[in-house]
């Protein structure tokens, strides 16, 4: 009996043992609940744009994580794709983004306000001007592309207060400059959050985030794995782009290198750990890329998504492991549009509110989506008197918000600088002092010059006016010296010594970036004399020419650049009455007649009755119109096409003894508003009143800021023909015989010094090569 008891208890007790081992097993190979899923994402700059790569494994995969916690461009990439994105939409959101523009700084040429344009990026030192003396800047950029970018694609996050509340739970890391210690940001705007992680210290500004002043988080936590198993991740997928220890100083190649690992120090110290606490660690070869590669954003691409497949297994046998099954959709790239119930505007000084307002273009109570916003912040920034204009949307109710702005104004008084050279007109140094409200509230006041061979000076107010600042009242005095050659043939015979000072009022449209509309009058008087009596009678001190104009002029202007321009388009189309027309002629001293030579014989007028005998070249009051139209179209990544239409008219009932005002046409200059530039010809090689020219020219660029063009125009010249005497036909008949095709090739770079450019070109009317070289910004409406 004892022993049928002990059989039946051992058999009980083997069965209990083989239950809670089998039962063991089975708890090793099918896990009760899926566990939560980390996802760390270092900074590293452009480097982390490598995240994107991994991120498409993952969802190859079927993982989506459960937690992102990001730093600097890490903090960018992991907030994006908390709020819904997916990979794919990520690529595209980098491969659309103008890179150069961002981490630059500068806005696009066609994003200005047009009554700034003239005077906007041409110059090599912008200087501040405190209390009297230059300040030195501190060399950071603001970040305000960089903050535009953001807001625009964080736009489907307004609508959460909390990180929590995200698709994603998200955390990402800044540093507190005042404390030197870690802020988590876990809520609030989230454009805030992530510039506030990005705000690298040896490039970005501090960032102003709650009332304290915070950088990088890539200073005291590069790679916050730490962060990620706080918030609960039991399983941490960590993807770092960083350095994973100090490098030696002797390797770094830069002071700004070296003083950012010294930042860093903090980070590094907790590196290894965070290191270690992965479960799945990546550590993408990027080949020799640094924090600054944003132009090599394509290669760094593809590199993350190399380091992706070769994780891919991993992620698959953990997706099989726990039964994970994520597609990932997305959101998309179109959002609703909202409602702004009010608009606060803080930090403005020097501009009024109803300045910035009128840029702005928006209105309380009006429906508007995130281009709106954009453009309308793009406007207001294109005043160019602000270091930054940035904005928080603050949630009401509904789809209601008050739209706040923050803006950062330069110093009201700044001093501008530049040097250039090119083959006709020599070198020069060029600067500007601008000063707002100098004279009187919202007003612009420049004082250019050129210090040169051919001095140039400019006085330059601007007035806004009325409630909503869209119009400005303008009074420019322009005064010009200029040596320019005379040709024949293609070569100079003598050079031509003009002075031209001109005094202006009008009125001038505000509203636009893209074009302005002017009313106005100007006084004028140019003096010339030859340089080498060989033009004019060397009895001639000089000549001069006076008079009166009324001008309208209409002016489109969407170039994306002034000088390297590859899409838009600009339209001039200028009309000009001219009155009071008066010619005269001063001898030099102890000449007391001018001898000129009239039908083979030699003609003496006395002195005190030249002027008199000169006067009948005086012409009545004319009209002039001229109109020039240029376009970029491009017909490949790298290459555009750009055609061109120009014509200058002289309308008179006077005959063609009168002397008229001309325009000058040729060269790869504009150094008036309303020159020509034409292939084939050098600067002011054809003074005519009467042109028509048509062009085309072909563009390509074999290397970032290399530019190479071809081109060729067609060119009808005519001298006045009095309106009254002359036919359709018979015009068209002169423009005919005075017809030539010019031609030509250039190339320039787009360096940090301004333009280098370097062409030749010839002409089907004298065939002889002219050449140009240039470098430098200089006084020229364009140096190209």
């Amino acid at each position: 009996m004892c022993f049928r008891i002990y059989g039946y208890l051992k058999l009980v007790v083997t069965c209990i043992f083989l239950f809670f081992i089998t039962t063991g097993l089975i708890a090793r190979q099918v896990p009760h609940g899926k566990p939560k899923i980390g996802l760390v994402l270092s900074g590293g700059g452009a480097k982390g744009m490598a995240h994107i790569g991994v991120l498409k494994a993952m969802e190859e995969a079927g993982i989506r994580p459960d937690i992102i916690v990001g730093t600097s461009m890490g903090a960018v990439i992991g907030g994006l794709y908390a709020i819904g994105y997916n990979a794919a939409e990520l690529e595209e959101i980098l491969m659309d983004a103008d890179w150069d523009l961002i981490v630059s700084n500068r806005v696009a040429f066609n994003n200005i306000a047009f009554e700034e344009k003239e005077y906007y990026n041409r110059y090599l030192l912008e200087l501040p001007i405190h209390n009297k003396k230059i300040a030195f800047p501190s060399g950071l950029i603001e970040g305000q592309k960089l903050s535009e970018m953001l807001h625009h694609y964080t736009w489907p996050a307004n609508q959460f207060e909390s990180f929590d509340d995200f698709p994603i739970p998200f955390r990402c890391v800044a540093t507190d400059v005042g404390t030197g210690n870690a802020v988590i940001i876990d809520k609030g705007y989230l454009t805030n959050a992530l510039r506030s992680s990005i705000a690298i210290p040896t490039a970005f500004t501090p960032y102003e985030l709650d009332g304290r002043m915070v950088v990088d988080g890539g200073v005291v936590n590069n790679f916050p794995v730490d962060i990620a198993k706080e918030m609960g991740a039991e399983i941490v997928i960590g993807v770092n782009v960083g350095d994973e220890d100090f490098q030696d100083p002797k390797l770094i190649g830069s002071f700004s290198g070296i003083l950012m690992q010294i930042a860093m120090s903090q980070s590094y110290t907790k590196l290894q750990e965070n290191i270690g606490n992965c479960d799945i660690y990546i550590k993408p070869d990027l080949k020799g890329n640094s924090t600054a590669s944003f132009g090599r954003y394509k290669e760094i691409m593809q590199l993350g998504e190399e380091a992706g497949a070769l994780h891919l297994q991993d992620f698959r046998e953990l997706a099989d492991r726990y039964g994970f099954k994520s597609r990932s959709r997305g959101i998309g790239l179109e959002v609703p549009p909202i409602v702004v119930d009010k608009i606060e505007i803080n930090g403005n000084r020097i501009f009024s509110t109803s300045l910035i307002l009128s840029k702005l273009a928006i209105n309380e109570g009006d429906l508007v989506d995130r281009e709106d916003i954009r453009e309308g912040i793009s406007r207001v920034y294109g005043i160019n008197g602000f270091k930054k204009v940035d904005f928080t949307l603050v949630h009401l109710r509904d789809n209601t918000y008050t739209l706040k702005i923050r803006t950062v104004e330069k110093s009201d008084v700044l001093f501008f600088s530049s040097v250039y050279y090119d083959n006709m007109f020599s070198a020069g140094l060029l600067f500007n002092l601008t000063a707002r409200d100098f004279v009187g509230r919202s007003s612009r006041t420049v004082l250019i010059g050129d210090v040169s061979e051919n001095p140039k000076f400019r006085l330059d107010h601007y007035k806004y006016m009325g409630d909503e600042k869209k119009y400005a009242f303008n009074l420019r005095y322009n005064y010009m010296f200029q040596q320019v050659p005379n040709f024949s043939d293609g070569r100079s015979v003598d050079v031509y010594i003009n002075r031209e000072s001109q005094l202006s009022v009008q009125i001038i449209s505000t509203q636009s970036l893209k074009q302005s509309f002017s009313l106005g009058a100007f006084y004028q008087k140019n003096k010339s004399r030859s340089k080498f009596n060989i033009a004019l009678p060397g009895e001639v001190r000089n000549a001069s020419n006076e008079f009166l104009g009324l001008r309208g002029l209409y002016n489109r202007n969407s170039l994306n650049d002034r000088n390297f321009p590859t899409r838009g388009s600009e339209t001039i189309l200028e009309g000009v009455l001219k009155t009071f027309n008066k010619l005269k002629i001063n001898l030099r001293d102890g000449v007391d007649t001018l001898y000129l030579q009239a039908n083979g014989d030699r003609v003496g007028i006395p002195a005190e009755d030249l002027n008199a005998a000169i006067s009948v070249m005086n012409p009545n009051p004319y009209l002039s119109f001229y109109f020039n139209y240029v376009k970029y179209f491009s017909i490949g990544e790298h290459t555009q096409l750009i055609p061109t239409l120009s014509t200058a008219m002289t309308f008179s009932a006077d005959g063609m003894d009168k002397q008229f005002d001309e325009f000058y046409l040729g060269g790869h200059q504009r150094i008036r508003f309303n020159d020509t530039r034409s292939w084939g010809i050098n600067y002011g090689e054809i003074l005519t009143p009467n042109f028509g020219k048509i062009g085309l020219t072909a563009q390509y660029l074999p290397a970032k800021n290399i530019y190479v063009r071809m081109g060729s125009n067609l060119i009808g010249l005519s001298p006045h023909i009095p309106l009254v005497s002359t036919n359709h036909l018979e015009i068209i008949d002169i423009y005919r015989k005075g017809m030539f095709l010019g031609y030509g090739l250039d190339a320039s770079i787009n360096t940090h010094f301004g333009p280098i450019s370097a062409g030749i070109g010839s002409n089907t009317k004298d065939f002889h090569v002219r050449g140009y070289f240039s470098i430098g910004f200089s006084f020229n409406y364009s140096d190209r």
